[in-house]
Formats: C-alpha cells, structure tokens, sequence
C-alpha cells in the first residue's frame, strides 16, 4: 500500500498514460450512458406495450443483469418486441461489458498501472547523496561474483537492467538494480555516474562501446570492459574505456598455467610487495599422497602453503591434509624460493610429450597460444570444420574431428599426453569427455 501514491503519481506524471485514462473514463461514460438508455426503453415498453409498471431501479438492475448474460429470469417481456429488445440488450452486453469493457480496462489501466508498479520497485534514479558505488551494466556470473566482493568491502554497487520487469524482479532477489537503456547519457547522470568510483561495461561489444561513449559525455569516471573478443579490445579502448578485459583469453591462459607437460613449474597467479602467490601441481612427483606436514616444502624451499585446491575447491592448508595426484598447492615465497621449487619439481617429473586440447573456442585458442609461447607442443581436436581456417597455423598439429570418437583421440596422442585439456563451451560435455578420457 505504501507504493500506491508514487504508483499513481507516476500514472498521473506521464502524458501518454493520462490520455489511456482519459480514454477509459470516456467509454465508462459512454457505458453508463447506454445503460440509461436501455433502463428507459425498459420502462416504456413495460408501460405501454407489457401495461406493467417498474422502478427506475429494477429497469437499471434488468438492463445488467441481461447485459451480463446472468438472466436471473426474474423479470421478462411476453412481447415480441420486449423480446426483440431483450436480444439487443444481450449481445450489446457482450460486446460491451464481456469483450470492450475488459480489453479497455487492461490497456487503458491495468497496463500503465503495472508499469508503474514496475517502476517503483526499479528506481530509474539514484538518491543524490550517493557516492563512490559501483555501477554494473548487467547481471551475469561476473556481476554475482564481483558483487559478493564489493559487499565484503562495503562498497556499495548497483545492477542497471534495461527491462523494468526484469529489473524489478532482481530487485525481489535482493539485488540492487535500476533500470534505463545502458546507451543513454541521461541514464548514467540519473545514475550518479560522475560520482561512482567504476562503471563495468559487461554487455556485448557493441553495447559496451556505447556505454563508454555515453558515459564520456557525462563523466571521465574509470571504465572497465569485459570483451567477448579479443579483436574487440582496441576498440573499446577507443571507445573510452580504461581497462579492458578479455575474460575468456585470460581464462585460457590461466588453464594453460595448469597443465602438467614439459619441464614442470610454479605458475604465478599474483604478488604482494616483495612476495609471489604461485600454483603448481603434484602430480608424478614424491609430494602426491604426502600430508604437508611430511613434505617439507617449507625447509627445504622456504616456501609457505597457504592452501591446497582439491577438485575445485580451495582448502586451507593444515599440517594433515593429503596432497592427492591431482591436487595443486597454493604457496607463497620469493622468486628464489619459487626457483628452488622449479628445480625440485623438475628432478623428478618431465613429459615432452603433446597435450591434447579439445575445443577451438575462445578459451582453447588462448590455452593453446599460451602453451605454444610456453615451446610446449600442442594437438588440438575441434568439431566445427568453420573453425578450421581460424585455427590453421596456431597448435602443432590440428585435428577436425569429434573428440567422443576414440580414433580421433588416439590420432591426437591421447596414450602419451601428459594432460589433456577440455574447453568445449559445454559443461554437460566436458563431463562426459572428462570420464571417456580417464578411462582411455
């Protein structure tokens, strides 16, 4: 009930919606017109043709209830012409009361009220204190996640969603979204732009690239973009955008940093001052099926566990948790230290042989460009032959094929390859080729 003024007042505020209303009160009185008039004619033939005599009341209460086709039977003609009048007052009714009077009420009331509805819960505006938020252009994974961080901060962040239906209904979810065409400047004034501390621009590349020229004529406010193409990057840094990121690409080089093939080695994700943060896996070395306690990494490398992922999950690093075949330290140290690491690594596991990667996409082309620079040799197996001319030249070897096909596989090295690496765009798939190669 407290939204019911703004509801209105919003109703009230839009011309072409007080012209809808202004249509509506003139059929209503148009109808109630009608209905005079047939509670009139009631009378007279009732007077003169039928000699009975009615209220006013019972001619308005006969006119509805024939019009609504309740007939309750209570009062009728014996005249033809009673009768006659009786069929124009039904199928008035129905075009009148069951067919316009609906159709009218939706168009002309209904729908803007609903509208309005929508846009009290998806505010098009932001309040005019607000300052140093996050504005993101749309929600996805990227939202979600970059959400969840900006909560732990206390930074507050909002989700702009063209649709106000769409928009209202995150607003239900618990998300802060407002609502406006991305590619209007007066949408990012209305959402205090100029006061924001980042605007992230995750739509498609084009979209994107009117966002950052919207916004640089309203704000010179940071920009980051998250491009769909790796061609696209230029042009959104043209387009204003001070950062531009191609997710899928940095997703291949990260998966490429996980490979276990030719010399192995520590694969830095990150540093802090004078210290790096580096992954690398256990597998085909003495540390696989030790506790961290018995590996003693931290004497003989100076290096710090931090955590352990198994399978996707990051566990804390206790003196008691098992490093399995597949598991991938997180450590923390120098450069030296890492250097000290490479080398144990080394002495006890190395494998030349070509890594297998499955899919031509986006990610498996980044994968396999990183791990080419890298001299590691590389067969790639995709399913679109049209990815053929675009993939020509980038492994060292590139089979056309489908990869659920064991010939394919053994063509591919799949008996000798150190790892093989799935980036088919398809979860269903990467599982069911994840099982098929193990058990190969």
């Amino acid at each position: 009930m407290k939204f019911l003024p703004s509801q209105f007042a919003y109703v009230l505020h839009r011309r072409d919606l007080r012209r809808n209303l202004g249509a509506l009160v003139k059929y209503l009185v148009f109808l109630v017109a009608v209905i005079a008039v047939y509670a009139a004619v009631f009378h007279w033939i009732m007077g003169s043709v039928e000699g009975q005599r009615h209220s006013w009341v019972t001619g308005v209460y006969w006119t509805l209830t024939v019009m609504s086709t309740l007939g309750f039977g209570d009062i009728t003609f014996t005249s033809d012409i009673g009768r006659l009048f009786s069929v124009v007052v039904l199928i008035s009714g129905i075009m009148l009361l069951l067919i316009v009077l609906p159709f009218a009420f939706i168009s002309f009331f209904y729908a803007p009220w609903l509208e309005a509805r929508l846009h009290t819960k998806a505010p098009r505006t932001l309040p005019e204190d607000e300052s140093g938020h996050v504005l993101i252009a749309a929600w996805d994974a990227i939202a979600t996640g970059l959400g969840r961080k900006l909560d732990v901060r206390g930074i507050p962040w909002y989700v702009l969603e063209p649709d106000p239906r769409a928009a209202a209904d995150l607003r239900d979810a618990g998300v802060a979204a407002v609502t406006g065409p991305p590619g209007d400047a007066d949408t990012w004034r209305a959402l205090r732009a100029a006061a924001a501390r980042l605007v992230v621009a995750n739509r498609e590349d084009p979209v994107d690239s009117n966002i950052a020229l919207a916004l640089r004529e309203v704000c010179d406010t940071p920009i980051l973009a998250i491009a769909e193409r790796p061609d696209a990057t230029d042009i959104l840094s043209l387009s204003g955008c001070d950062h531009v990121l191609h997710l899928k690409g940095r997703l291949g080089e990260h998966l490429a940093a996980r490979v276990d093939a030719g010399v192995s080695r520590a694969h830095v994700v990150g540093t802090f001052k004078d210290l790096a943060i580096a992954e690398f896996t256990v597998h085909g070395t003495p540390l696989a099926g030790r506790t961290l306690r018995e590996t003693n990494l931290r004497d003989v490398t100076g290096l710090n566990v931090v955590a352990v992922w198994k399978r996707g999950v990051l566990l804390p690093a206790r003196p008691d948790v098992v490093l399995s075949e597949h598991a991938v330290p997180v450590v923390v140290g120098t450069r030296d230290q890492l250097t000290d690491l490479e080398s144990l690594l080394v002495i006890h596991r190395s494998n030349f042989n070509p890594v297998v990667v499955i899919g031509g996409g986006m990610v498996g082309g980044a994968a396999t460009r990183s791990l080419v620079e890298r001299g590691i040799t590389v067969h790639l197996v995709e399913r679109d032959r049209g990815l053929e001319p675009v993939l020509r030249g980038l492994p060292d070897r590139l089979l056309i094929g489908d990869a659920a096909e064991r010939s394919v596989l053994e063509r591919a090295g799949i008996d000798e390859a150190p790892s093989v690496m799935l980036t088919t765009n398809d979860d269903a798939m990467n599982v069911y080729l994840t099982d098929y190669c193990r058990r190969l």
